[in-house]
């Protein structure tokens, strides 16, 4: 089953998809990448980001369509590009996993379209929804499915606006989505957490063998720690700034002072994390033990120290991601965009890569 939620309604055989460009979208930016293929490798072609005006998005919703279409209007004309992939925030989105009775793959949708009540606060007329196969999955007898679902009318805005700036949308999907296709191989049998660490949110998935299963988000990022750094020292937004990505959370006598005024928010973003995760580990009668690790990823995961910070903690691996493990080996260097620029486009990388 396709991860893209429009593919439920349109289908559209492999060879006959046309590439796509992934843009993923928040409510402060639009990021963008596409991906093309050689006969031995991937390749970068066109790849940017685009800002968008506060209030212009929330939490994935459309607040002013008509300025987020001027937006679209110049992306296209500047870098001249019809077929886009497009994620939303998980902010308004609903992700589940749900064990159903063995029946055949086309039955599927069906069983979980009588359930989908219990689990989305909105009645089922008014959600879009799609599946991923956990796979394997945990019992013989039984289908393993990640459920990912978002109102039908933020589906229809989009599908709206984008059409009505030139574009040709051939998907949309969740951010977790996105990042789950960038950092995880499907099939391979593992539990783990992705954080996704940004400015003014911390997104969270529990992503099983590949399969995104679980998703929340914290209204707390990387931003409300140069904030309490600026005040705390009686510097300005940029000094502290560059104060929290050069010295970070790293113990030293110098940085005393910077790090006594981050803890407090790490401490926030890692309780955030904490509570979710044990939530969810309640949920699937699970441990700690059997959570392989935590991967960070986001412009704010690069914080010196945080990943330190945070495995002293959680007492399980906590590692950096590779937003490259599909498209780049270790040896290879990316000119077109740095890892550090890399790790705010898993996203994206990930809606571009649903064509391979």
């Amino acid at each position: 089953m396709p991860s893209d939620l429009l593919l439920k309604f349109f289908p559209v055989p492999k060879f006959l998809q046309p590439r796509a460009v992934g843009l993923d979208i928040s409510d402060h930016s639009i990021k963008f990448l596409e991906l093309l293929k050689t006969e031995t490798s991937f390749k970068l072609s066109r790849v940017g980001e685009v800002a968008v005006p506060v209030g212009v998005v929330d939490g994935g919703e459309l607040k002013n369509p008509e300025e987020f279409k001027k937006i679209l209007i110049e992306l296209r004309k500047k870098w001249h590009f019809d077929n886009v992939s497009i994620s939303l925030p998980d902010d308004h989105a609903y992700t589940f996993h749900l064990m159903l009775p063995l029946m055949r793959k086309e039955e599927i949708a069906g069983s979980i379209e009588l359930q989908i009540e219990e689990y989305v606060p909105l009645p089922a007329t008014e959600v879009v929804f799609d599946f991923n196969l956990v796979e394997p999955g945990a019992s013989p007898n039984q289908i393993e499915v990640g459920v990912s679902a978002i109102s039908r009318k933020i589906v229809e805005d989009y599908q709206a606006i984008f059409a009505s700036a030139g574009f040709n949308l051939l998907a949309i999907s969740t951010q977790g989505s996105g990042v789950a296709k960038t950092l995880t191989e499907k099939g391979r049998k593992e539990e783990i957490v992705i954080v996704d660490l940004g400015k003014n949110h911390t997104a969270i998935f529990w992503v099983k063998n590949g399969t995104m299963v679980h998703s929340a988000t914290a209204l707390v990022g990387g931003e409300a720690i140069t904030n309490n750094l600026q005040k705390v020292l009686k510097i300005d937004f940029a000094e502290a700034e560059k104060i929290k990505m050069d010295k970070g959370l790293l113990r030293s006598d110098e940085n005393k002072m910077a790090f006594e005024a981050m803890v407090p928010v790490a401490s926030a973003i890692r309780e955030e994390i904490e509570r979710r995760v044990n939530f969810w580990l309640d949920q699937e009668k699970m441990s700690l033990a059997d959570l392989e690790q935590i991967i960070l990823v986001g412009g704010q995961a690069l914080l010196p120290g945080l990943v330190e910070y945070l495995g002293s903690h959680f007492g399980r691996p906590v590692i950096l991601g590779n937003p490259w493990l599909k498209i780049f080996s270790d040896k290879q260097k990316v000119t077109e965009l740095s890892y550090n620029e890399a790790m705010r486009y898993c996203t994206a990388i990930g809606l571009a890569l649903r064509d391979f």
